[in-house]
């Protein structure tokens, strides 16, 4: 296919401009194909092509030409908040042309009114979801749609909402979806009532192949796809492929199914790296630097720091954000040679290398104990796609690992041959219908039966599921008290309304509904662990060590019964261990005495505390619908106390910008107890806390009480 020259394309010059100043003076060929079908002239689009294709830029060129041409405003939407804020700093570039750009993600409970004043608006699926139940004024000026990594509608857990905001998004105006890894792209595409653009256009050829054990001790085959092969020598095939790559100036990305794998491989490989010349200087610094992140455990920054200095770092979900950027941007800056992550991250940020490795091709399902599943073709596909960096490598090359030579076959057909699995709506459950529905009722007008007969044959459901599911869900939502019938109108109760807002699960809302109307008041434990025990509540892994102790370690009555079922028993422990957590985190327990005890990361910890402070939030403001006035007040102190982990002497000081748990308990046992008594005390309060830092406390305090 020719490529088209920027020059030649039929847009604003000073669009042109903003490219070429990027270094792009010509097209590739899935964006040539773009163009050629119709995405300057705001036709819908589904496009499918390999990572580092250029698919952002296609999503710009469609946005800005349609805000040119036609006005209104677009959303790009992102399955994570990682990509939210990474799309928004790419497109603040248009901001050149007059468009204003705004990001938002998380805090479902708004409207985001301020939104009214910009044109491109970056924001989470979840967060569309919400904004739409919120009716804001601006939301129906929204006319262009891009809906990116569209293949997590696959995903058990975000999928209902992706597919939601699909079926929203096509009836409101043009959808451009964008996917690597889509199987039955035409089966979508016409479902979106879109064209297609599908190519396995790469900038960066990619070599796939399986690593396997030869004859000899230390000698490791690399069989490729095309029928290829090569050895590499070492002690184990992963430390043999790393190194080889990394002797070649290249980087690597290792994939291992879990975290404690992560961190044991990248110990393993770092313990090989004295062979490997590294920038030492620049690989201290980024060390150094690992030592200053806040929000990192003590032990998690000491096994990181010893790590890069090898060149070498782990990376998942426990870490907290902090470790997490350093590491990637080390990575981007070419210091650390060697990731060794999560599956995770390859659904995240942009983050490519000359070669991938996928050390594991089986993982534990959480759901059915002790038993292990083969990854997807898809989840392979995105791994593998990471692999070749534009700009600096030839090709990039991704490896499975296998056991023996007789594995090599079974793996090539399953995943290097074979396409990957269909999207399938996964609205067929229950929760995620009824939450459906109840979300179509909150954002539309003179709702009745036939407009959500309509929005429900939009979703990709089987017909006949879709309808089963309907009736039960109508008088599921009615009996619950979410919605009313007021003769062919179907409208939501003050209850209803609220849950809608706060975007609870409504299996949720009824958990904490039901629990609280039947309860007197209860200890601080029972509230957290009632509230992680709903299907939004965060899940943490069990030992067997820790079941006896959860059990033994309960020191009052919880307002949940101790389940028979072994499944339900699981989650109860792990709502139990997540209220012991979050009951330490509130009277102020170390942060390091928490992630020690409980055997969590510091990304964990902040992700439960994140969780919690949204469920303490919408369990106040259940109970305050319903009335129950005791519930009401505990709620709404955990709430006020659990962002910052504090007691509840400390939350006057806490509202204070920059001061957190550790700052507030020096303050308060100095005795400055309020933002008052900071205005009233500005220079023991610098003395307290350094000249700088005081100085701005002490202006935040003021502000805070105008």
């Amino acid at each position: 296919m020719m490529c088209i020259n920027v020059d030649s394309l039929p847009i604003n010059e000073k669009i042109k401009d903003i490219l070429k100043k990027r270094g792009i003076q010509k097209l590739n060929p899935p964006q040539t194909e773009a163009v050629q079908k119709g995405l300057l002239d705001d036709k819908p689009l589904l496009i499918v092509s390999p990572t580092a294709s250029g698919k952002t830029l296609m999503a710009e060129l469609g946005m800005v030409s349609h805000l040119i041409n036609k006005g209104g405003k677009a959303v790009y939407a992102t399955p994570l908040r990682a990509l939210t804020n990474e799309k928004y700093v790419t497109f603040k570039d248009w901001e050149q042309l007059g468009l204003k750009v705004a990001m938002t993600s998380g805090d479902y409970d708004t409207d985001d009114y301020w939104l009214k004043d910009y044109d491109i608006i970056v924001a989470t699926y979840e967060k569309l979801d919400s904004l739409w139940r919120h009716n804001s004024p601006w939301i129906k000026e929204v006319d262009y749609f891009v809906l990116d990594e569209f293949h997590y509608m696959n995903d058990p857990e975000r999928g209902p909402v992706v597919e939601s905001v699909a079926v929203r998004a096509k009836r409101k105006g043009t959808i451009l979806a964008l996917s690597a890894t889509i199987g039955n792209y035409k089966q979508i595409a016409e479902w979106l009532k879109a064209d297609v653009v599908a190519t396995n256009w790469r900038p960066v050829p990619l070599k796939e192949g399986v690593l396997y054990a030869g004859n000899k001790k230390k000698d490791f085959v690399v069989m490729y796809k095309d029928g290829t092969s090569r050895k590499v020598y070492g002690e184990c095939p992963i430390v043999a492929f790393t190194l080889d790559v990394i002797s070649k100036d290249g980087q690597v990305l290792v994939f291992r199914s879990s975290r404690k794998y992560a961190e044991a491989t990248a110990v393993k490989i770092s313990q090989f790296m004295n062979f490997v010349k590294l920038n030492d200087k620049k690989l201290h610094e980024v060390a150094e630097s690992i030592k200053e992140v806040e929000d990192g455990g003590s032990n998690e920054k000491e096994a990181l720091y010893n790590l890069i200095l090898k060149g070498v770092a782990y990376h998942h979900a426990g870490l907290s954000k902090g470790l997490r950027d350093i590491i990637e941007n080390a990575f981007r800056d070419r210091i650390i040679k060697v990731i060794v992550a999560t599956p995770t991250l390859a659904a995240g940020v942009n983050l490519p290398a000359r070669a991938v490795v996928i050390g594991d091709i089986h993982r534990f399902n959480r759901k059915v104990i002790g038993f292990t599943e083969y990854i997807p073709v898809m989840e392979y596909k995105q791994m593998s796609g990471r692999a070749g960096r534009p700009g600096f490598d030839e090709y990039g090359e991704s490896v499975v690992v296998v056991r023996t030579k007789s594995e090599v076959d079974k793996v090539m057909q399953r995943y290097l041959n074979s396409d990957v699995e269909p999207l399938e709506s996964k609205l067929g459950s229950e929760s995620a219908f009824y939450s459906f529905i109840l979300s179509i009722i909150s954002s539309e007008e003179d709702v009745t039966e036939r407009t959500l007969t309509e929005y429900i044959q939009d979703t990709l459901l089987p017909k006949e599921l879709a309808k089963k599911y309907f009736k039960q869900a109508l008088n599921w939502l009615l009996d619950n008290e979410f919605i009313a019938q007021e003769g062919e109108y179907l409208t939501l109760t003050k209850f209803g309304r609220r849950i809608s807002d706060l975007y609870l699960n409504t299996f949720t809302a009824v958990t904490i509904k039901d629990v609280l109307t039947r309860n007197g008041k209860g200890c601080e434990l029972a509230y957290f662990h009632m509230l992680a025990y709903t299907p939004d509540g965060p899940l943490v892994s069990i030992t067997k060590a820790e079941e006896d102790v959860l059990l033994d370690e309960l020191d009052c009555e919880l307002f949940i019964e101790e389940p028979y079922d072994e499944y339900e028993l699981s989650n109860y422990l792990s709502s139990l261990k997540v209220a012991f957590i979050m009951r330490d985190w509130i009277e102020e327990v170390d942060e390091d005495t928490i992630l020690g005890r409980y055997g969590i990361g510091s990304g964990d910890l902040r992700a439960i505390v994140d969780t919690m402070d949204w469920l303490t939030y919408s369990g106040f403001h259940v109970a305050s619908v319903l009335g129950l006035e005791e519930h009401k007040e505990v709620l709404e102190k955990l709430h006020m106390r659990v962002k910052d982990g504090v007691k509840e002497e400390l939350i006057p000081l806490v509202k204070v910008p920059g001061i957190g748990r550790v700052r507030a308990r020096l303050l308060y046992s100095h005795g400055i107890k309020t933002p008052e008594e900071i205005i009233m005390n500005p220079e023991k309060v610098k003395q307290l806390l350094g000249p700088k830092l005081g100085e701005k406390i002490v202006r935040e305090a003021a502000r805070a009480i105008t």
